[in-house]
């Protein structure tokens, strides 16, 4: 548990200057605020109870405050890294499986598409904007050929308007209805592995998802 809380607060507190004031202003102030009630209520006992509940629930604070400020800090170290969308919809465990090489390649190397299959279908993930669109529907047909039927959604990963950002891109994802069940899936995947991806060398970065800290052990369950 030290390890992990030190790897998030070593990566993080570079990049954010609110980090440490948020991490000593949250237990302080849920602690007063139960030293306020047991000392307005003039019993030494209901003291000592606010104090037992306090701390603890100011060190799970402090704790999910740092998750979630390393997650952040993560998903704008990742921003505009080749390969930064799979890597984040392959963190989705149940329901979805997105493979690691790209379904194609803008030839110039600004547009790439991912894939995916889950219940909700098919779904693109393209890197690169308008440099990727003709790469999109060249592999729209390709999956209609292959599965007809099966729905295929494009998700166009990115921070410009009508572009879904990597800490939106998996929620996004989960909104798809379900019209395959795990059988199918498994069809669908069967086939469309078959296609065979281009390889593309894509630089790791930093993966949110890979490094971040364990939260039910940082919790201390």
């Amino acid at each position: 548990m030290r390890h992990l809380v030190k790897q998030a607060y070593t990566s993080t507190a570079p990049h954010d200057k609110w980090l440490v004031p948020l991490l000593i202003g949250i237990p302080v102030i849920i602690i007063g605020a139960a030293v306020a009630i047991g000392m307005l209520s003039g019993s030494t006992w209901v003291l000592v109870y606010s104090l037992v509940l306090a701390i603890p629930m100011g060190l799970l604070a402090a704790m999910y405050t740092l998750t979630r400020r390393f997650e952040r800090n993560a998903y704008i170290q990742m921003e505009g890294q080749p390969g930064a969308s799979v890597a984040i919809a392959q963190s989705i465990r149940r329901g979805w499986k997105f493979e690691e090489q790209p379904m194609s390649v803008d030839p110039r190397g600004r547009g790439v598409v991912f894939y995916g299959v889950g219940k909700g279908g098919v779904v693109l993930l393209a890197e690169g904007g308008n440099a990727a669109r003709k790469q999109v529907e060249a592999s729209t047909r390709r999956i209609n050929k292959l599965v007809p039927g099966v729905p295929v959604d494009t998700i166009y990963v990115g921070a410009a308007e009508g572009q879904v950002q990597l800490k939106k891109l998996n929620s996004t994802i989960k909104k798809r209805k379900k019209v395959l069940n795990k059988h199918q899936r498994g069809q669908v995947e069967a086939r469309l592995r078959a296609i065979g991806g281009q390889k593309l060398p894509i630089p790791k970065g930093v993966d949110p998802m890979r490094a971040r800290p364990d939260r039910k052990s940082m919790r201390g369950r």
